[in-house]
C-alpha cells in the first residue's frame, strides 16, 4: 500500500482530468506511474526482441548434388575466414 501527498493545485489538475475521462484517481496514477516507469526502462536489445526467432530447427543438410555442394563449401571457405 502506498500513500502519496499531492499539493492542492496537482490534486486539482488530477481530478480535472479524472472528471473528463471517467477514471478514478487509483486508476489514473496507477496508469502514469506505469508509463513513467516504462520510459525509464533501457529498451531491449536486438536479441531480446527476436529470441523466438532464433535457434529455430538445426543447420541445413549439405546437398546431395556434388556441384551444388562445392558451391556450398566455396562459399563457407570464403565467409568463414572472416
Amino acid at each position: 500500500m502506498l500513500s502519496v501527498r499531492l499539493d492542492g493545485d496537482l490534486e486539482r489538475r488530477l481530478n480535472a482530468v479524472c472528471r473528463r475521462y471517467g477514471y478514478n484517481k487509483s486508476e489514473a496514477v496507477k496508469r502514469s506511474l506505469a508509463d513513467w516507469l516504462a520510459s525509464l526502462e533501457p529498451p531491449p536489445n536486438a536479441y531480446e526482441l527476436g529470441v523466438d526467432l532464433f535457434d529455430q530447427g538445426s543447420a541445413a543438410e549439405p546437398p546431395a548434388d556434388p556441384l551444388r555442394r562445392r558451391i556450398r563449401e566455396r562459399l563457407h571457405e570464403k565467409y568463414r575466414s572472416r
